[in-house]
């Protein structure tokens, strides 16, 4: 693997960042701003889809919030992020559509439905929310003798990006919006902190070229002292982007900083690896960054599946 190459294509991918920008102080939040965000993003929904959310069962926990709605449908809020998530309670293969829609049709379908449940509000002061990416969930079947029936397309999924004073918030999608093909609202989550609380600095941007070079050397590290060297083909793609990351909805995080984000993937062999890297985007580091892919994920389990809601009204 050439190294030098690597950083030059890192380098080169990342264009339009700034000389210097922001860090941010988030807002802290209460139990009770939990709570109260929940009712709020739940009112929203409520007036979308008709499905009555007034018998709304609240059940805490130590990092989130559940809460039980009619129909088999539920919403949680992760207290250490303000994150939400709804979900109708409907099976993945429920109310397919009746055909598979081109890209843009399904596009103008989930973004009338962002616009009706006013994702927007929720980008806070100087905040804006910008479509990013359409996603599909289809299936297929084949008989014995391998002929294959035509696609059906289940769910479209449209995700939007965060971004403070034009600088995007990495990380996880800041709005999934999925759409069931009766057009009813199947799941949204919002993975948007509550609010910015203060201005803490305006640092110089250093260059992409920097950021590269330590990227570089994350990914050595990572890779240890293998017995043969990898061949120079061996990156089947890499990209970095500059903005601030979102460290997820399970992790509190106080300070908004500029980083470079990068995703390398490896191709050797039969084996496929990918990799998430992020390194400060100023001279001085402001938050502390795991490095991806070192911690182990907690085994959890799903509850409280049901059917979908039973008093909508047409």
């Amino acid at each position: 693997m050439n190294e030098q190459t690597l950083i030059d294509s890192l380098a080169s991918d990342c264009t339009g960042y700034p000389n210097r920008a922001d860090v941010l102080a988030l807002q802290p939040f209460t139990q009770d701003e939990v709570r109260a965000r929940a009712s709020r993003f739940l009112s929203l929904i409520e007036e979308v889809d008709h499905c009555a959310h007034d018998r709304a069962n609240f059940v805490t926990r130590a990092d989130r919030t559940l809460v039980q709605l009619a129909g088999g449908a539920r919403a949680v809020v992760y207290h250490a992020s303000g994150a939400l998530q709804f979900h109708a309670g409907t099976t993945p293969f429920t109310a397919p559509f009746e055909r598979v829609e081109e890209r843009a049709v399904l596009t103008r379908l989930v973004t009338e439905a962002a616009q009706r449940l006013r994702v927007a509000e929720w980008a806070g002061e100087n905040g804006s929310l910008a479509f990013e990416r359409l996603f599909q969930s289809k299936g297929q079947g084949a008989d014995r003798e391998d002929r294959l029936a035509e696609a059906v397309l289940f769910r479209a999924t449209g995700a939007w990006r965060h971004a403070l004073g034009g600088i995007p918030v990495l990380g996880a999608a800041s709005v999934a919006l999925t759409l069931s093909g009766d057009g009813r609202l199947d799941a949204l989550a919002l993975n948007i902190r509550p609010g910015v609380a203060e201005k803490l600095d305006s640092a110089a941007v250093v260059a992409p070229e920097v950021a590269a070079r330590q990227i570089a050397g994350h990914l050595a590290s990572v890779l240890g002292k293998a017995k043969e060297r990898l061949p120079d083909n061996v990156i089947a793609s890499q990209t970095m982007r500059f903005g601030y990351l979102d460290l997820g909805k399970r992790k509190v995080q106080r300070v908004l900083a500029p980083v470079y984000l990068a995703q390398i993937v490896l191709r050797h062999r039969l084996e496929t690896q990918g990799y998430v890297f992020a390194v400060p985007a100023t001279e001085r580091s402001y938050l502390e960054l795991p490095l991806f892919g070192t911690e182990t994920s907690a085994n959890r389990s799903r509850t409280g599946t049901g059917g979908p809601c039973k008093d909508h009204v047409s």
